[in-house]
């Protein structure tokens, strides 16, 4: 294939595993989620807060007490997150709305109505990491490797769900 830049060796036996390992040390200096995303707080305050003049491609990974529950990967990190803590849709909001599920949270059980803000409130308490990864390809390997290795129960990778 010619998208490619590397062999599979070069991804599994390398480049994969230094992600990971990256990722992991990444984990005793992860930010609290509402210190960063918390009420008034835009992209561009967030962005200084992380050193930054602008967004980011990379993956991110939220974590629950010592647990990382989720893995997600954008060319816009920043933004991406932001979305999962401020959005309403599952598709915006992705993790917030698997965490209501998973947790029993319903607005309306029956008519399957999830409690965002309940959920979200949870992930005010978590905290995430940023793991910055120009290659597209190399994020998304770095997602469903990382993904495996942390038995993150709140990633699913089928289109429709």
């Amino acid at each position: 294939m010619e998208n490619f830049d590397l062999t599979f060796e070069e991804y599994t036996e390398k480049v994969l595993p230094e992600h990971l390992g990256a990722l992991k040390s990444l984990m005793g200096r992860a930010y609290r989620v509402k210190d960063l995303f918390g009420k008034g707080q835009g992209e561009k305050s967030i962005m200084k807060k992380l050193g930054r003049d602008t967004d980011f491609k990379g993956v991110y990974a939220f974590i629950d007490g010592s647990d990382v529950i989720y893995v997600g990967t954008s060319e816009k990190v920043i933004n991406r997150v932001s979305y999962q803590i401020k959005g309403y849709t599952k598709y915006q909001a992705h993790l917030a709305w698997e965490l209501a599920k998973y947790n029993d949270l319903y607005i309306n059980k029956r008519l399957k109505i999830p409690n965002l803000d309940k959920a979200k409130s949870m992930i005010m308490n978590m905290k995430v990491m940023f793991l910055e990864i120009s290659s597209p390809v190399e994020r998304h390997l770095t997602e469903i490797y990382s993904c495996m290795h942390f038995d993150c129960k709140f990633n699913f990778f089928e289109t429709h769900r």
